[in-house]
Formats: structure tokens, sequence, C-alpha cells
């Protein structure tokens, strides 16, 4: 039995309560709130199903203000899917109501959703420069409400302005100002911790799921670690399957590039397990099987490039002793011819330290040589 089983049996019951009464803003409030208990749990098909319950009675018996919160669901449910063009709609149909009726929470919440939205299409297409100025331009919006939002003092702007630091820090990693992300990603863990934010919240868990990808960029392995155990204990206490899952991939690609690759493949299994566990979730799946295709290769060639260095040790030293004799052109060309393949597999799998180990090795042998 999940642990949100008996919230999802009492929301069910008080939905039909509300249906059969006729009450059909209540009628539409728990459908949203069924929906939104199988969101968290990754079971986004079901989701669907609940929300657009929600869209339909909002749609027909409600004034328009009350299709702020659907428009937000489905659109939230969408990105998940990477069903962006219905994200979109609702997105921006979320955004016009939010104008419509003059509310800036909303207008921020909706602009940062839209930017997402565009941020995750740039992501899948890698050159689609239009979806990176468009999120950009919401991101921007997002921030600049967020700071109205602050400057009015109102309860809600904390965890807004915190994502909007987010947010930011995200494109300026596109944007390759890795600096200039990791000020703006600090920056909200630090607001984080001036307004004592609890641990276990969302905001925390991307800032700290961000922060993670730049240190791996940075090559700085250990404060990426940390940043992203951070990620995937907070996406656990707080039930984001989606996350958590994403979390194991990222620690599993830093296991990969510092070449421990029985932690990489244990990381990605774990991410497997938990891409099984969502409804929809196929893309992940076949994202996490191919990073473990990956893995495996290496291992192979790693195993290939430990061969390969004994042989390279091995030539060095009949070189040394083939040193100013007839036999030294004939062990030159399979010393060179070695050295391409520990060159070649070390640019598969990164392993350059090994490639200068060894050719360290070979200097003092020359060295040595010169010298006698």
């Amino acid at each position: 039995m999940k642990k949100d089983d008996g919230q999802l049996i009492a929301a069910k019951r008080a939905y039909r309560n509300a249906s059969d009464e006729g009450n059909r803003q209540e009628e539409a409030r728990w459908a949203n709130v069924i929906g939104d208990i199988f969101k968290n749990r990754g079971e986004y098909v079901e989701a669907l199903k609940w929300f657009r319950l929600d869209y339909e009675v909002s749609t027909k018996y409600l004034p328009e203000k009350h299709l702020l919160p659907t428009c937000q669901s489905l659109g939230e449910v969408y990105l998940r899917l990477q069903q962006f063009q219905d994200a979109l709609i609702y997105q921006k149909k979320h955004l016009d109501l939010a104008k419509d009726s003059d509310d800036l929470v909303e207008q921020q919440r909706a602009s940062t959703q839209l930017g997402r939205t565009y941020h995750k299409m740039f992501l899948k297409s890698e050159v689609d420069q239009t979806s990176l100025r468009n999120a950009k331009k919401y991101f921007i919006s997002a921030m600049k409400l967020a700071h109205t939002l602050k400057e009015s003092n109102k309860l809600t702007f904390l965890k807004e302005y915190i994502d909007a630091h987010n947010n930011i820090g995200m494109v300026e990693m596109d944007l390759d100002n890795l600096e200039e992300a990791e000020k703006m990603l600090t920056k909200g863990l630090q607001i984080c911790d001036e307004e004592e934010v609890v641990e276990n919240v969302d905001g925390r868990m991307r800032l700290h799921h961000n922060l993670g990808n730049i240190y791996m960029e940075l090559r700085k392995w250990d404060k990426a670690r940390i940043h992203i155990e951070k990620d995937i204990v907070i996406c656990k206490n707080i039930g984001h399957c989606q996350g958590e899952a994403k979390g194991y991939i990222n620690l599993g690609e830093l296991h990969y590039r510092v070449q421990k690759y029985e932690d990489a493949i244990l990381c990605y299994e774990k991410a497997m397990n938990l891409a099984k566990c969502m409804d929809g979730e196929y893309a992940l799946a076949n994202q996490i099987q191919e990073n473990i295709e990956t893995v495996k290769e290496a291992t192979k060639v790693m195993e290939d490039l430990k061969k390969e260095e004994q042989n390279f040790k091995k030539l060095i030293r009949n070189m040394v002793n083939a040193r100013g004799t007839s036999g030294e052109r004939k062990c030159l060309l399979p010393q060179n011819a070695s050295l391409d393949r520990l060159i070649e597999k070390s640019s598969i799998t990164s392993a350059w330290k090994k490639v200068l180990k060894v050719l360290c090795l070979l200097g003092r042998k020359l060295d040595r040589v010169k010298i006698t």
C-alpha cells in the first residue's frame, strides 16, 4: 500500500460526494487534488484523466478564474510527458487568464512554466535557438515579476523568487556562462538558508540538481557529488520519482566520467527501477538503457586499455634494450602503433591519465638511455 493511498481514497470519496450534490466548484477542486496525487506518483496518464475532468467541469460551470489551477496542472503534466505543444496551449491560456485577472503570482508561475517548456524543447533539439530565446524571455519576465512580488512583501513571493534564480541559472548554463550560472544558483541556495526554507522542498532540489551539473562540467567532482546526492535525497523525501531517477542518472554520469563503471551501472539500475514505476516514462527508460550500454562498452574498452598499457610498457623495455642497435627501428614501429591504440582507447573513455602515465614512463626510460 502506497503512503498516499489513504489520501487518494478520501479525495475520491469527496469528489463523488461533490458530484452527487451538484457542487461543481468542489467537484472540480477534488478532481484537481486527485490528479495531483497521481502526478506526484509519476502516474501521468491517470493524472491527465482527472485534470481533464477538472478542466471540463470548470469550463462548463465555473467562472474563468477557476481555470487557473487546472491549466497550470495540465501544462505541467504535458511538459513531464514531453508533449510540448499541448503543454504550451494550456500554459499560454494560464498566462492569459492571469493577465486578465491581474494576478501577478499566477503570471509569474505561468511565465516560469512557459520558460521551462521552451527550455526542454531546446534541450531536446540542442539547435533550436528560437526555443532558447523564448525560454530566456519568459524566465526574465518571471524574475521581474518575482522581484515585484518581493518588493510588495507578499508572503507568496519566496518560492517563485528562489525558482527564478534557478531558471536564469539554467539559461546561463546553456549559454556556457558557467561561472554566472554558478553564482545565480548559489544565490538561490543562500536565499533558502536566509529565509529558513526547509530542506525537503522542490526549490532546493532544482538548485542542487543544476549545481551538480555545473560542477560536473567544471570537473569539480566532489562538489558535483555533494549536490547530486542532496538532489536525490530531497526527491526521495518529497516523493518526486522522476526527479529521483534523474538524480541517479546524474550520479551515474559522474561515476562514468571518473571511470567508476561498476558504481555507474548501480546508479543507472536504480534509475531504471524508478522509471519502470512511472507511467509514460518510456523516453527516460530508453535514455537509461542507452547509458547502461555505453558504460558496458566503456568497461570493455578500459579492459583493452589496461592490456594495451602492459603491452606498451613491454615495448618500451624492448626499445631500451635495442637502443643503438640494428633492431631499434624494428622496435620503434610496434611501439608507435601501440601508442596510437592507447590514445584511441583513451579518447573513448577519457582515461587520459593513463596515457600521461605511460608517456612519462617512456620519457624516463629514454632519459636513462641518453645518460648511459
